[in-house]
């Protein structure tokens, strides 16, 4: 099986170097460019989402090593905006003589490759952010006895289904130690690697979130909102909710006239179709990027600039968050609850299932079924416009239980180390 699997890979590489997404950094996935080790850690993380857990670990453990040795890490991602925020949020890490942090491109999982990487790399450890089973490099982890850790781990309905048909592989191969994040995803992995290697632990991305955070007084956002005027904030608005959501900005200026709704579309480059399509509605609207003063009650704003959506939804009285009228995923509705406003969401978050149904059953956010009902609660929460530090004390009292997912990582790592030393 190994060796088909050394074949299968020896036969695509000619195929996968021509692909836009893995040219980028195709030596270090070839092995061809590396760094050399040893290295003490060896952090994988997939993508940009599994990045920024890396760089929380990564955070904590330049406080917490042993100041007694200066420790080597390899933080590792298989795609460029995983390296890109590897890269930005490794910069904010406290300057430490005694940690040297490298960055680069996951090998590709041919077995030729991945020996090599374990050869030239040479790690004590290695750690696997929520899920990520790469057979090849199971293999010679176990080969050169270097101990797998899968922290944060998460498994689907749908991946399950997958990978228990080679639950013999993983029980032999498989990570050493599973953190699962919730008990159906630890019974998930107990199948698959075995019940005595998986434990639970708090979901690494609570410990994100911080409530009670403000807009600074100045913000330019603020001067152009008219003054005694409800904001409506529609917030990462996907293409295949817009017919949806203009019926929901039509009906909402139509009962309350005065009021004012910033529109931002998920791709900015939609911003002028959006304006096409309000001039049609007889809708007054303008782009963000083209106006600098105080627009009048019942305009649009359509977003076209990056970086300002946190800050309007500070300001905003009501807030919905897209990609969740159709089933695209769902976008981030955690943000507006940490500046004390509860979001508004329709019944496609799977991509944020991670949080848990209870948030929608404790009331910090309102889920609808469709458009209709969307209309209705967004027209309810700007006529009872909640006080944010109301607001703000309900998201600590929910969120503070459920943190402390690093701290629980960061020891495991640091006790398997000492163990590794003592070896």
């Amino acid at each position: 099986m190994l060796a088909l699997y050394n074949l299968g890979w020896r036969l695509a590489l000619p195929f996968l170097k021509r692909s836009p997404r893995v040219q980028l950094g195709w030596r270090q996935r070839t092995m061809q460019d590396y760094a050399e080790g040893p290295f003490d850690l060896w952090i994988q993380a997939a993508s940009g989402g599994e990045s920024i857990l890396t760089t929380m670990i990564l955070e904590s453990l330049v406080t917490s090593l042993p100041k007694n040795k200066k420790w080597r890490v390899l933080a590792t991602s298989g795609t460029q905006q995983g390296i890109d925020s590897l890269i930005k949020g490794l910069q904010n890490l406290p300057s430490d003589n005694t940690f040297a942090i490298t960055v680069a491109y996951f090998p590709l999982d041919a077995p030729y490759l991945m020996e090599k990487a374990f050869r030239c790399f040479a790690p004590k450890l290695a750690i696997i952010l929520e899920t990520e089973l790469w057979p090849a490099f199971l293999i010679q982890a176990k080969k050169n006895h270097v101990p797998v850790l899968l922290v944060n781990g998460r498994m689907s309905v749908k991946s399950y289904a997958s990978y228990k048909y080679f639950a013999g592989f993983f029980h032999k191969y498989g990570p050493e130690k599973v953190l699962a994040i919730s008990p159906a995803d630890a019974q998930r992995f107990a199948r698959i690697v075995g019940p005595e290697k998986v434990s639970l632990i708090n979901n690494i991305k609570f410990d994100r979130i911080e409530a009670g955070q403000d807009l600074p007084n100045n913000s330019p956002i603020a001067l152009l909102l008219p003054k005694d005027s409800p904001f409506l904030l529609l917030g990462s608005i996907r293409k295949k909710e817009e017919s949806k959501i203009l019926q929901t900005i039509v009906h909402i200026l139509a009962t309350r006239p005065k009021s004012t709704i910033g529109l931002f579309p998920k791709h900015i480059e939609r911003a002028d179709h959006w304006l096409d399509l309000l001039k049609r509605a007889d809708i007054f609207a303008a782009k963000r990027s083209e106006i600098d003063s105080r627009q009048a009650p019942g305009s649009v704003i359509v977003w076209d600039v990056f970086g300002e959506l946190a800050g309007a939804y500070a300001l905003a009285d009501a807030a919905f968050v897209g990609g969740s009228l159709e089933n695209l995923g769902g976008q981030n509705f955690l943000e507006p609850l940490v500046f004390g406003r509860k979001p508004i969401i329709g019944p496609y978050w799977k991509n944020f299932a991670w949080v848990g149904r209870e948030i929608i059953d404790c009331g910090l956010v309102r889920e609808v079924a469709d458009e209709k009902e969307l209309m209705t609660c967004l027209l309810r929460a700007i006529d009872t416009v909640l006080p944010k530090d109301a607001v703000i004390k309900e998201v600590q009292a929910f969120f503070e239980p459920r943190k402390g997912g690093t701290h629980q990582v960061c020891q495991q790592i640091i006790d398997t180390l000492a163990v590794l030393g003592q070896k």
